[in-house]
This record gives C-alpha cells, sequence and structure tokens, in this order.
C-alpha cells in the first residue's frame, strides 16, 4: 500500500465516523465527542516505540492481513494450523465459533440475557455501549471520556473518533452481586470491533467480578486494537475486574485503562496475557482516595518475537491510602516483556509495593523492569523487589528423578511460577489457561 497523509487518514476516519453514526443511530452529543477527537488527531502527539506515525496511518487504512480467508461460514474454512490448535486445547464446538469470530446465536448466550434482564430490576445494568449511550444518556455523559483526553495521543484521539463495541456496566449503591459476570459473549462481539470502549461504575458498598473475555477471534482482522476502560469505584465498592487476553500474533494490542478509587474501596485488577498479539503497550493510571486500595496483577506469556511493555502508574491521594503492582513473567524463544511500575505517594501513611518476577525460557529472550517509587510525604511506606533467572537444573533433575519427562517437568515448574496470580481465576478458566501454557512451553503454540 502507498503511504497515506494525515489528511487522508482523517478522511478515512470521518467516513468511518459516518458509518457508525448511521448504523447506531446514536445521539448527537456524542457524534459532537467523535468530530472534536477526529479534529484533535492531527495535532495530538505520537509516542509508541513499535508502530511508528506511517504505520498507524496504513492501520487507519485497514491493510489485509495475509493468510487469513476472507469469507469464514464455518469452523471447516479455518487455516489448518488454527483449528488443530482450538482442536488441542480442547475447547468445544460451539465456543471455537466464537473464538474465530463466526457470527451465530446459542442457547446459552439467550439465557444469559434473559438471566441479566432479571438482575437489571435489581440493580445490576450490563450493556453494549452502544445501547447505553441511547439509553442512560446522562449516566454515560458524566463518565464517557472523564479520565482521558482525545488530544492527549494519537492512540487516545483515534478511539474516541471510532469507538465501537464495549460495555457498560453500573452496579448500584449496596449491591453485593454474588457471582462472577461471565460477559463472554458480549465481549467476544465487540472484540471484533477495533477500538471497544468500557465504563464500569461501582456505587457506595457495592461489590462485583467482571471477568473480561476468555479469548479473542483468531481471526479479528484488525492488526491495531484499541481499547479504552474508564472504572469508578465509589467509596467502599470492592471491585475485582479480571482481563483474559489471547491475541493472534498479528494483532498489536493497546489497552488503556484507567479507575478512581474512592475512600475505603478496593479495586483488583488482574490481567492474563497468554497471548499478546505482536506486541501489547499499557500504561494504566489509578487514583487512590483515602485508604483505598488498589492491586495489579500481571501474568505474562511471552514467545516467538512478541514485545510486551506494561506500565502502571498508581497515585495515593488520600491517607492511608495503598497500592500493590505485581508481575509475573515466562519469557520464551525471541521474545522481550518490561514492565514499568510507578507509584507516587501523596498523602500521609500511604503504603505501596512494586514486585518483577521473570523466568527465562530462551538465552535469546530478555526482560527489563523499571520500577519508580516517588514520595511527597515523610511516613510513606514504599518498597520494590524484583527477580529475573532461569529454570535451576537442581529442580528439573529431581523432578524428573521422580519419573517426569523433561518437557512435563518444565510445565510443572512454570505452571507453580504463575499459579498464585491464578488463585481467583474460575475452574472452567483456569483448565483452559493451563492447557495455553503447557502447550506454549512444549512448544505447541
Amino acid at each position: 500500500m502507498s503511504e497515506i497523509t494525515v489528511q487522508e487518514a482523517k478522511e478515512i476516519i470521518a467516513a468511518e465516523i459516518e458509518n457508525l453514526v448511521r448504523r447506531n443511530r446514536e445521539p448527537e452529543w456524542m457524534t459532537r465527542i467523535r468530530y472534536k477527537a477526529l479534529e484533535a488527531f492531527e495535532r495530538a502527539p505520537h509516542r509508541d516505540p513499535i508502530i511508528s506515525e506511517d504505520e498507524l496511518l496504513r492501520f487507519i487504512a485497514k491493510p489485509e492481513i495475509a493468510g487469513v480467508p476472507e469469507n469464514i461460514e464455518s469452523l471447516d474454512d479455518l487455516p489448518p494450523e488454527m483449528k488443530a490448535l482450538l482442536d488441542r486445547l480442547g475447547i468445544s464446538e460451539v465456543e471455537q465459533k466464537y473464538i474465530a469470530g463466526l457470527a451465530v446465536q446459542t442457547d446459552t448466550g439467550v439465557i444469559y440475557n434473559e438471566f441479566l434482564k432479571e438482575w437489571e430490576k435489581k440493580g445490576l445494568i450490563v450493556l453494549p455501549m452502544e445501547e447505553a449511550v441511547k439509553r442512560y444518556p446522562d449516566v454515560v455523559k458524566q463518565h464517557f471520556l472523564q479520565m482521558f483526553r482525545a488530544d492527549e495521543s494519537k492512540m487516545a484521539a483515534y478511539h474516541t473518533a471510532v469507538w465501537n463495541g464495549g460495555i457498560f456496566l453500573y452496579v448500584k449503591e449496596g449491591l453485593k452481586v454474588p457471582f462472577p459476570l461471565h460477559l463472554f459473549f458480549l465481549i467476544q462481539e465487540s472484540a471484533l470491533a477495533q477500538a471497544p470502549h468500557i465504563i464500569i461504575i461501582a456505587e457506595p458498598n457495592s461489590e462485583f467480578h467482571l471477568i473480561e473475555g476468555c479469548t479473542a477471534p483468531v481471526l479479528v482482522k484488525h492488526s491495531l486494537h484499541l481499547d479504552m476502560t474508564e472504572a469508578y469505584i465509589r467509596d467502599g465498592a470492592k471491585a475485582q475486574l479480571t482481563v483474559l487476553q489471547n491475541w493472534p500474533e498479528y494483532v498489536h494490542t493497546r489497552p488503556m485503562t484507567r479507575a478512581r478509587i474512592g475512600k475505603g474501596a478496593r479495586f483488583i485488577n488482574t490481567t492474563v496475557g497468554l497471548g499478546t498479539g505482536r506486541s501489547n503497550i499499557a500504561n494504566p493510571k489509578y487514583w487512590v482516595d483515602e485508604n483505598g486500595y488498589v492491586e495489579l496483577n500481571g501474568i505474562i506469556l511471552g514467545q516467538k518475537d512478541w514485545y510486551v511493555d506494561l506500565g502502571g502508574e498508581m497515585y495515593l491521594q488520600g491517607r492511608g491510602a495503598a497500592g500493590i503492582n505485581a508481575s509475573k513473567a515466562v519469557i520464551m524463544d525471541d521474545s522481550t516483556v518490561i514492565t514499568r511500575g510507578i507509584i507516587r505517594a501523596e498523602a500521609p501513611r500511604a503504603k505501596g509495593h512494586i514486585s518483577c518476577d521473570a523466568l527465562l525460557m530462551s538465552d535469546r529472550a530478555t526482560m527489563e523492569t523499571y520500577p519508580g517509587l516517588v514520595s511527597k510525604v515523610d511516613d510513606a511506606e514504599l518498597s520494590h523487589e524484583a527477580a529475573i533467572g532461569k529454570i535451576r537444573e537442581e529442580e528439573l533433575f529431581y523432578l524428573m528423578s521422580r519419573g517426569l519427562s523433561e518437557e512435563k517437568a518444565t510445565q510443572l515448574i512454570v505452571k507453580g511460577f504463575l499459579e498464585p496470580m491464578l488463585k481467583d481465576i474460575p475452574m472452567e478458566f483456569l483448565v483452559e489457561i493451563r492447557k495455553i501454557i503447557e502447550l506454549a512451553v512444549s512448544g505447541g503454540m
């Protein structure tokens, strides 16, 4: 494809906005937000370390992905290697259709939608973002793009202009949702969009656990996926977000997450990156009020020549605010994993800890870690620790002496290394996660 200019990209984005407005029949106020972002796109800075501005403009022009069939109507149309991988994972035929991006409706999906309608009467609202914009415009207006600026980067401007898909989650005050919200079907549908937008609102003293997607479509046509999440965790609320990523290797992902944690509130965000795509760049930001607590957990599986750069900034703004930023990475082949964590103590008695552990499985793999601790008060407690190493020969020798093959022994050590961070994930997801880890370690991915 020949090079395109910023002006030509803006014309492409404008055409995409017109298509979205017409299809979604969205209110005028949202359309104005899109066009303001379009104007910001030209002047916004571009700071991506992997995707140059020229490459970004080509992504906007949506080049075709080599090797991906145009028309996928059944599982038989999948490339043989993709179908073989799904079979090795033991995934059911129904789930394989969702992973492949096939538009099918199952009885399970229908039942689940009816189930959510009953809970909506109790104060739990789970909707596609396009529908929430029309049904709850005042609430969405108050929260949409309140933690981001469209002009802060070209990626943010592009997302804001063409956002499409995503989830609106609202939990009313005092409501404690007694079951994890498995938004597999809604998220799978949204994952086909290039830029889903997610808004989470947990009113005071509410509780919930949201599991965002199991796997992403292996046949997503977009080479660049920009999702944006804004979470508002009010005073006394307890919220847990578990994000399971399994992207195809030709997709660049740029997850943008920001959250405000109220007084005495707790927010635990766990990301399991089993497939982070060709490159994954993220820098989530959290603002924590008095006696609030945020925990950021990251599990990263680096394979092939993938490039993963995960940041995380915490602003402990209230007295007694606390935060933990912990990551565990298994790095193979020629992949590179970089972790950056910054904790800023801005109020008395703030506490923060950064932990980075990595297991190198190849002499060509690279791990870098950059912890940052900043205190503006004299009684903050901030600490960090990092450990990078390989599997010890004595561990392998012991397990192999007990009758395990080297491959099985290696798999067991890797799973044991990651297991502490998987404690809150439901068993049905754990089974698949463990299978993916086993395949990756044995070279079956």
